[in-house]
């Protein structure tokens, strides 16, 4: 079938046509054929059938007599009447007891067909008709006649019919393609004129060749077309040299800007990977050392925010012309992201030299940048790796570079760090902390401890802070200093946190029932204070255990509150509006000052252990401590002061007027069946007092 198919795909169209033309013609005759033959078989055994019943008929009258006395002789001579009836093959008549009274047979080697007793009248198949009559004489059956006829006349007629219509149509078939034949070319003549026209075309390429055929409705309308089409191409031809000019134009300009920086006009991240990976090739091919350098530089989102993005992007440009006067001649420099920067130093024979250069680079960096009036202080981190010191294919030497930058930035940032085996083995840790804190939640492997706040002037414990403890059953008891950062960078820690408040806000309700009035204090890290969903989880969270938001205190660092923008305010102020405390954990440590500690709507401040451990022998702690006290009553705020653990520290903040404290001179952190022990004892000692 594919072959008769491929064929025919092959053939020209006017025979195609004239194919197609005789299938249709021979067709419709062989169905109409078909259609005649039919009437003709429906006319010829309807006479058949007519001739048959009327012979029953009279045959089976003429029998009465014979059959009512019995007289076999006389029926056999009625039923051999039959005989000058050329289809009539058979006649049997039975008595008034179905047994065969006379029969008659034309052909007797063939016996006569048997009564079927379920027949009636007249009985139609492809050997022949049979009536059925019943012999009566009044009421009284006297037997039964069955007549057959054979068929074989209609099927000689349908024969000869056949033999005259199919020569017919043969005939009728030659004739027509006899003239298909002839006439085709008077229909094929224009495509054939516009083949040639369209092969000597595409032979020469001349476009100005037209095709000359005479205007018919539809030949004419397509030649029109064609000629109107070549129009076009000679046209377009003419036009094609021009835009082949300006696409070489567009393809340099294109290139440019697939490899160049627009802001800083140095080369982009694109172009800095495909020099990479030719470095590195060339590198190893001749032995030879090949440093990668990442730049990232510090608190430029805050400029960009503060200062608008067209002066972020003027400090790019400065930022990269002062990075370029720090770099050898052959050495590249691209900027691989919004403020990231990228050196590939080739051919490098000792690796201090990317020391020395990233020195340079934070010298540079270090003096301020004058933009329209703005003195502007920006730093950077630096993260070095080295071919094929640290890794032997680019993707790994850039996965280095990015990761010693990290240990730059955490490290207090403005500084340089050189990738170590030990930064890989410390991400391998991140890693699979990452991999156990994803599961740790639904693995039930978090519990909360408490530590007490105790209030300094009645030494009742007021309130406690909520701990979290990650105890895995391989790796034991994991630090929080570990976990938490790794939360805090895989976004793990807002489900974590949804699950710290909800555990602290339970046991609050417990110890509330059993009658001890405490606040419980939970942190609140920064990713969970970006999420716009904070104020009602929060809200959910107490609604659902049933606690008041006034028992709830949040607290907050200030490296978050420095970086906030107006919707962290408003959610802060969504948490306070609905009753709920913030206090800043760690005071002291970071950007301390009034103006912005007035803008937050802060209940409570938390001095930060490390100026606590002096007291009260430190003059410096001592003064830093008042200073902080001082602050926060002028902002009408308590203090809390953390770490504790000296009957002399305890005795110097209160003397202060610090509110409240919490460290080991009071308890450790413990689970909450134990602060629940402790409040117990506390009450059975002031009964026993009073």
């Amino acid at each position: 079938m594919e072959h008769f198919i491929e064929w025919i795909n092959r053939q020209a169209l006017s025979t195609k046509l004239k194919w197609t033309y005789l299938a249709t013609c021979g067709g419709v005759m062989f169905l109409s054929t078909l259609f005649l033959i039919g009437i003709q078989l429906y006319f010829f055994t309807a006479a058949l059938i007519r001739q048959t019943q009327s012979q029953a008929t009279m045959v089976g009258e003429t029998l009465t007599a014979a059959m009512a006395f019995a007289d076999t002789d006389a029926a056999r001579d009625i039923l051999s009447a039959l005989r000058v009836a050329p289809d009539v093959q058979s006649a049997v008549a039975y008595d008034a007891h179905d047994r065969a009274f006379v029969r008659f047979t034309r052909d007797p080697d063939t016996p006569p067909a048997a009564r079927d007793t379920r027949a009636h009248e007249t009985v139609l198949d492809v050997r022949g008709v049979s009536v059925t009559r019943q012999i009566r004489v009044g009421n009284r059956l006297l037997g039964t006649l069955v007549v057959h006829s054979s068929v074989t006349s209609v099927y000689r007629q349908l024969a000869l019919y056949l033999a005259l219509a199919l020569p017919m149509m043969l005939a009728l078939l030659s004739l027509s393609y006899f003239a298909l034949s002839r006439l085709q070319r008077f229909f094929t003549a224009p495509i054939l004129a516009l083949s040639a026209v369209s092969e000597q075309i595409s032979r020469q390429g001349d476009y100005s060749l037209r095709a000359d055929v005479p205007p018919a409705a539809d030949i004419g309308l397509l030649a029109r077309t064609f000629n109107g089409m070549l129009d076009r191409i000679q046209k377009r031809e003419r036009e094609l040299e021009a835009e082949i000019n300006e696409r070489k134009r567009i393809e340099v300009k294109l290139d440019r800007l697939a490899h160049y920086d627009p802001v800083t006009q140095l080369n982009n991240r694109h172009f800095f990977n495909e020099r990479l990976e030719a470095v590195i090739a060339r590198a190893r091919k001749f032995d030879e050392r090949t440093i990668l350098m990442f730049i990232d530089l510090d608190n430029f989102k805050t400029v960009n925010d503060t200062l608008g993005h067209d002066i972020g992007d003027e400090l790019l440009r400065l930022v990269s012309r002062r990075l370029s006067e720090t770099l050898r001649f052959g050495d590249v420099l691209s900027r691989i992201g919004g403020d990231e920067f990228g050196i590939i130093l080739e051919n490098v024979n000792q690796v201090r030299i990317a020391s020395m250069i990233a020195e340079k680079c934070l010298t540079k960096l270090a003096d301020p940048i004058h933009i329209h009036g703005h003195d502007i202080h920006i730093g950077a981190s630096i993260g070095i790796s080295v071919y094929p010191d640290d890794a032997t294919d680019m993707h790994a030497l850039l996965k280095y570079a990015d990761t010693a930058m990290y240990y730059a930035k955490n490290g207090g940032k403005n500084a340089w760090r050189t990738f170590t085996p030990s930064m890989r083995d410390d991400a391998h840790k991140r890693f699979k902390l990452d991999n156990n804190l994803r599961r740790a939640l639904e693995r039930d492997e978090f519990v909360l401890h408490y530590q007490p706040q105790v209030d300094l002037k009645s030494g009742d414990i007021v309130g406690v802070e909520a701990l979290i403890r990650w105890v895995h059953p391989q790796l034991g008891m994991v630090s929080p200093s570990d976990f938490i950062p790794v939360a805090e960078d895989s976004g793990v820690i807002v489900p974590i946190g949804e699950w710290v408040l909800r555990e602290a806000c339970r046991d609050v309700k417990r110890w509330h029932e059993q009658g001890y009035p405490l606040r419980v204090a939970v942190n609140l890290s920064g990713r969970q204070l970006k999420e716009s969903a904070l104020v009602a989880n929060v809200l959910a969270t107490l609604r659902e255990v049933d606690v008041d938001p006034c028992w709830l205190e949040l607290e907050l660092t200030e490296s978050m509150l420095m970086d906030a923008s107006t919707d962290i305010l408003d959610r802060l102020h969504a948490l306070t509006d609905a009753g709920i405390q913030l206090a800043i954990d760690d005071f002291g440590t970071g950007y301390s000052s009034m103006s912005y500690l007035k803008t937050f709507p802060v209940r409570a401040l938390k001095v930060d252990r490390s100026f606590v451990r002096g007291l009260p022998q430190n003059p410096e702690d001592a003064a830093i401590t008042r200073a902080i006290i001082a602050m926060a009553r002028s902002l009408k705020m308590e203090v809390v002061a953390e770490g504790i653990e000296t009957q002399e520290q305890n005795d110097f903040l209160r003397a202060n007027g610090c509110d409240k404290s919490q460290g080991y001179l009071y308890g450790r952190p413990c689970p909450a069946a134990q602060i629940g022990q402790m409040l117990a004892r506390t009450r059975v000692g002031a009964c026993a007092v009073d």
